[in-house]
């Protein structure tokens, strides 16, 4: 199915959007949104002996219970890999010292386990929630069967983004996305349905780089695109950068396919001679539209979050113990031997994404459902 290209009245709807998200910096400039002041605990401000209270408060609670991980997504995904090895470790920095169990509730691209936590699991900090980041854009595009509002989870630190690349076979010609830009035949990518990052990657780099792009959609994993790349279906995909190094390591290493481009404020490691999609992009509107499409998703690609209700020390308790985890040495090495990347996404960057996609004008959403084919 060939992407319809976007014109420049739907670019410059969205020029508007909030100069946050076009900022390499990650500490947003608003002030402090509802979420954020709900679950956060003003610890500076109140007096040593409440915080002490409240410490022992969040120890005697979590000693003897079992705290309770929820991922979207299947055993043996990133998420899962991710929420399994933070299960782990996060529990030796959590006052009380909790036993930890993760559950794999799969369905509607973790829709089916977010709606869950948010509207029947305990609001006492005994469950925390994994999700993809793309359903908050899926609430802010009015999609059907979101039952959750963002702006109420009580997020936690979470271990960052991948980078969106795009790569391409040998044998489809393509050796950097720039080639597309002006050329008469199209770039053949596969993706896995509308509303998925391979997707939305493809259609908004056609919308702000204008190149001849035909989307193959609704392949129904990457495994199948990979596949079609393989018998020369597709020319290749845009996704995440994480997947394709695990998965096709050996193809890289021999050239059977190449990336060809990425997207990012910076070059991402190991990518630095790679094209970047925002220095390609002909005006700042294109390019502010790449941030809030591609760069912004990317960022709240992984989060964690706690249901609303939870009691604002606890909320505070497992937001430093995520962040201790983060700086855990024995939780790095086990990342480094699984090939994980950690890159660590604060809660004010999380809540910058979340108003910015919740805080579209009705327009700027229509242009998005335009360019998503949403």
């Amino acid at each position: 199915m060939a992407a319809r290209s976007v014109s420049a009245r739907g670019l410059i709807a969205l020029v508007a959007l909030l100069l946050a998200a076009c900022a390499p910096a990650r500490a947003p400039s608003a002030p402090a949104t509802p979420q954020a002041a709900q679950g956060a605990t003003d610890t500076a401000g109140s007096s040593p002996a409440a915080a002490q209270a409240n410490a022992r408060a969040v120890e005697t609670f979590y000693r003897g219970k079992t705290l309770r991980f929820v991922t979207g997504f299947s055993a043996g995904g990133s998420f899962d890999n991710y929420t399994r090895a933070i299960a782990r470790h996060v529990a030796k920095h959590i006052p009380g010292n909790p036993t930890t169990v993760v559950d794999n509730v799969t369905g509607a691209g973790g829709l089916i386990a977010t709606n869950q936590v948010y509207n029947t699991a305990p609001k006492d900090g005994t469950v925390i929630l994994n999700l993809d980041g793309g359903l908050v854009l899926l609430q802010a595009l009015e999609r059907p069967g979101i039952e959750f509002d963002a702006r109420r989870f009580l997020w936690l630190p979470s271990p960052g983004p991948d980078v969106q690349i795009c790569w391409a076979t040998a044998q489809s010609g393509w050796n950097s996305l720039a080639d597309a830009i002006g050329a008469n035949r199209p770039m053949i990518l596969g993706a896995t349905g509308p509303g998925s990052f391979p997707a939305n990657n493809a259609r908004i780099l056609q919308a702000a780089l204008g190149f001849n792009l035909n989307l193959i959609d609704g392949y129904p994993g990457i495994s199948q695109v990979r596949l079609a790349a393989e018998q020369g279906e597709v020319d290749g995909a845009c996704h995440a950068y994480e997947s394709i190094k695990r998965a096709q390591a050996s193809q890289l290493a021999t050239g059977e396919i190449k990336v060809i481009a990425q997207v990012g404020e910076r070059p991402w490691p190991g990518l630095e001679q790679v094209p970047n999609a925002l220095d390609l992009a002909p005006t700042e509107d294109a390019r502010r539209l790449l941030r809030t499409g591609i760069v912004a998703p990317n960022d709240v690609n992984r989060l964690f979050a706690l249901p609303p209700g939870v009691p604002p020390e606890r909320v505070e308790a497992l937001r430093q113990a995520f962040e201790a985890t983060f700086n855990d040495p024995d939780f790095n090495a086990e990342l480094s031997k699984a090939n994980l990347d950690l890159y660590p996404i604060s809660v004010a960057r999380i809540t910058e994404v979340v108003e910015l996609w919740l805080g579209l004008s009705p327009e700027q959403k229509a242009e998005l459902r335009t360019i998503l084919q949403l």
